[in-house]
């Protein structure tokens, strides 16, 4: 990775961690920290200004069981960042791909508005058999 590369890739995670931390102060709400604080429980987070990256993963697997909502993640994870999450367990999270779309978490949310927790077809293949499919009706 060049250095301008790595430069606009810090840029990218620290823009993503100002919005998290934007949608969080927009984002009040007694139920979800209910959910929440259940979360951090059962991933064994006593306190999320000292997690770890082993942390992180036991959150993600976590998230991706409940089959949680993209609003849901945003939520929770501005939050986490609100009350001191550092800076490196953000940045682990940020960059996860847990569905092994080749697409982070960050672009999941930010960019794409998809599910961090389920691969998605790329438009490109769907296209590609919807057109081979025209093409045998024709033949």
């Amino acid at each position: 990775m060049s250095e301008s590369e790595n430069f606009d890739f810090e840029l990218e995670l620290q823009l993503q961690a100002e919005q998290l931390a934007r949608f969080a102060r927009e984002q009040k709400s007694a139920e979800k920290t209910e959910f929440f604080n259940d979360i951090w429980q059962e991933a064994g987070v006593k306190d999320v200004r000292k997690m770890t990256v082993q942390d992180a993963r036991r959150t993600l697997a976590i998230l991706s069981n409940s089959e949680a909502s993209i609003e849901f993640v945003k939520s929770f994870y501005a939050q986490a960042v609100v009350n001191g999450m550092p800076s490196h367990v953000l940045n682990f999270i940020l960059q996860s791909d847990t569905d092994g779309d080749g697409r982070t978490l960050g672009q999941e949310i930010f960019v794409d508005g998809t599910n961090p927790f389920r691969a998605d077809q790329p438009k490109q293949n769907q296209y590609c058999i919807q057109k081979s499919y025209e093409l045998d009706l024709k033949l």
